[in-house]
């Protein structure tokens, strides 16, 4: 990430794109140059290696795309946009590669009448006026570790107003509403690194102070005692745009609840859910037109927030999805129908493996190995139906 030097009407950045910097979905690693500027102002960035082929995107800040650029006419691989800033407030240039993997050295300069720069980047200094900018690369962000629990209840800590400029604060609460003590927050610049984590109080309560002008996430995981494992659950939040991208000029509020099952909203272009998975085996032999196999779920103890769960069923098609998700974690004794087009019912065997003999029904519940992740936190579990005769 260049850091920033003001020199009257310019800004000027050196850096390098290399490992320890955040990289594009596409595999390119990025930089970011944020700067502020007036409506109507003509703002021209030169963007210039001898190392890697340079792409420039300018970006506003709800993350559109303003302009990009890859080669300029006459400038060799290097990159001159010039652009008409279309609304005042906080920009960000997007220092890049035009192919992923690229690595190397680099210099900006960002010209504009009245042009002053934003908060200096995470993790860079920006020096006074005719001083060199210095490159050091940027602490890289902690995952969530089991966390402590205090040996006192802290002092109760009431939420910020959601008008405090740059903080987030919430409530983290069980599926009961109870406070949650401990858990871990993590707010994440959707561009960059830097990640502010923060745990909640006695109340559940959370605050994260100082943070920047720019996109950020809001995450939150809870450590529980499940099947004689600590279980790093991802916890749910309020609504489904609680999970989109937010800046915090003017503060924000983002509440976390325990879930046990549904649709993870930031994965929501993958079939993650909160809950656990059951995969299926050795359907195949039941997959002529009309058939489903139906499963009976009946608890056989509380689920991993305390409650008690009534028994349930959920059915697959054996010619497609064999996976089940979304099922409230906790110990269940399952058995397995076979329904065909007509109505016509008929008991199948379960196994735990290939190689267990197939029984009326099984008991399964799922662990963890502790780390905390996107998903729901939780290992796979299988069932394997009896071949058919």
């Amino acid at each position: 990430m260049g850091a920033l030097a003001l020199c009257s009407s310019a800004l000027a950045s050196v850096g390098v794109l290399g490992p320890g910097d955040e990289v594009l979905a596409s595999g390119e690693y990025f930089d970011r140059i944020i700067f502020t500027g007036t409506a109507g102002s003509q703002v021209t960035v030169d963007l210039s290696s001898t190392e890697f082929d340079p792409y420039l995107l300018l970006i506003d800040a709800n993350e559109s795309v303003i302009a990009q650029e890859d080669d300029s006419p006459g400038a060799g691989l290097n990159v001159r946009l010039t652009v008409t800033l279309p609304r005042s407030g906080q920009f960000t240039a997007i220092v890049t590669s035009a192919q992923p993997g690229e690595t190397g050295g680099y210099s900006l300069s960002l010209s504009a009448p009245g042009q002053v720069s934003a908060d200096a980047p995470i993790g860079k200094q920006v020096p006074p006026a005719g001083e060199s900018a210095q490159t050091q690369p940027p602490a890289a962000p902690q995952p969530p570790t089991a966390p402590g629990q205090p040996t006192q209840p802290p002092a109760p800590t009431q939420p910020l107003s959601p008008t405090r400029p740059r903080t987030v604060t919430g409530t983290v609460v069980d599926t009961q509403g109870r406070p949650i003590v401990g858990a871990r927050v993590l707010i994440v610049p959707a561009l960059t690194t830097g990640s502010v984590e923060v745990r909640s109080d006695a109340n559940g309560v959370y605050v994260a102070e100082g943070l920047l002008d720019i996109p950020y996430r809001a995450r939150a995981w809870t450590f529980v005692d499940h099947g004689g494992q600590r279980v790093c659950l991802r916890l749910g939040m309020e609504s489904p745009v609680d999970f989109d991208t937010f800046v915090p000029t003017q503060g924000a509020v983002r509440n976390f609840r325990m879930q046990l099952s549904g649709p993870i909203e930031d994965l929501r272009d993958t079939p993650e859910q909160f809950g656990a998975v059951l995969s299926v085996y050795q359907a195949w032999p039941y997959e002529d037109a009309g058939n489903r196999i139906e499963f009976t779920f009946t608890p056989t103890g509380p689920l991993i927030d305390g409650t008690w769960s009534e028994p349930f069923t959920r059915v697959i098609d054996p010619d497609g999805a064999t996976e089940m998700r979304g099922i409230p974690i906790g110990p269940y004794r399952v058995g397995a129908t076979l329904v065909a087009s007509d109505g016509t019912r008929t008991p199948l065997g379960v196994a735990v493996d290939s190689l267990a003999a197939p029984s009326a029904t099984i008991d399964v519940d799922w662990t963890g190995d502790g780390s905390c992740s996107l998903g729901s936190g939780v290992e796979w579990e299988n069932i394997y139906l009896a071949m058919p005769e």
